[in-house]
């Protein structure tokens, strides 16, 4: 996102339905998608709409069902959802148009652009998937969706790319979601622009904006020498991870934040925003406002609880 007003605003949304498919089309998104709408007017000090809204999804439906086809039908139908309260919640009325759509089994993205502006001089739209995990299925790997906006000029202009992806989940599986972000940046590939002098396939980087988001899975890692590691120490976790001074004293500790700034093995040149303002997300009782889900054992919650979205 930009705060500078001459640079096109763009705001990302991602949610892990916890393959809720259709039973979660009820909810009109209000709760969760407009806060991230309004946001803009923080960002910007001023009543702005964004330029680009990207929406990604994972869990989107159980892979059965994603692997029978029926995931075009369910992202359709969060499609006129997420379209409605964009523009519900635009502040002068703006409306958009969506540039672009990807899905595959249970990872998905959804890209608009405003009427005014990037929607309607977006060209050159592409859209690619990638699977990981056992067989590459699809339960886990990402989609993408890149596109060129011309120059004002008649020029080149600058190329946006949206990438969002599953990692494979759990903590001790740390090695497992580096060589999925390795593998998702070897075969995500999208087709040279038609002013490149390559006719090579090019990776996610080859573009003037890249955003990768989704569901990474990357966890809180403490040593075991830790104060808080201990199991009887996990009340005092979890209350220090309710709040923003807590969550910032244990973020040396994230395994994202480690294996990209210290020892280089993901998301190379990437920037990353100051995530432990924020609360932790997953993973959310489903019908139910901040409240999280248990399985199996307490442990097993800290670790839904300290899970990176």
């Amino acid at each position: 996102m930009s705060t500078d007003s001459s640079r096109p605003l763009v705001q990302i949304a991602s949610y892990n339905t916890n393959l809720q498919a259709e039973r979660g089309l009820p909810q009109d998104l209000v709760d969760w998608l407009a806060p991230t709408l309004q946001v803009s007017t923080f960002l910007t000090r001023e009543r702005r709409a964004p330029d680009i809204v990207a929406v990604g999804f994972q869990e989107l439906l159980p892979l059965h069902y994603g692997l029978s086809g029926l995931s075009k039908s369910v992202i359709e139908s969060r499609h006129a959802l997420i379209l409605s309260q964009i523009e519900k919640h635009a502040p002068n009325g703006e409306r958009y148009t969506l540039i672009a759509k990807v899905v595959n089994v249970g990872v998905a993205l959804l890209v608009y652009g405003r009427d005014d502006g990037v929607g309607r001089r977006a060209c050159d739209v592409q859209t690619q998937w990638t699977g990981c995990g056992p067989l590459y299925m699809g339960n886990k790997g990402a989609v993408g969706v890149r596109f060129r906006v011309p120059g004002e000029d008649g020029g080149v202009g600058e190329v946006y790319t949206f990438v969002c992806a599953h990692l494979t989940a759990h903590a001790p599986q740390l090695a497992d979601r580096i060589r999925d972000y390795h593998h998702i940046v070897g075969t995500l590939l999208f087709s040279p622009l038609p002013a490149s002098d390559s006719s090579s396939p090019t990776t996610i980087f080859a573009t003037s904006h890249l955003f990768f988001f989704g569901d990474l899975n990357f966890r809180l890692g403490l040593p075991s020498t830790h104060a808080l590691a201990p199991p009887a120490q996990l009340p005092n976790l979890v209350r220090a991870l309710a709040t923003e001074e807590g969550r910032a004293a244990l973020k040396e500790h994230d395994q994202l934040l480690i294996e990209r700034d210290v020892r280089g093995t993901v998301f190379h040149g990437l920037k990353e925003g100051e995530f432990w303002r924020s609360k932790c997300s997953y993973k959310y009782r489903l019908g139910a406002v901040d409240e999280y889900e248990c399985v199996f054992s307490p442990f097993s919650c800290t670790s839904y609880f300290l899970d990176r979205d």
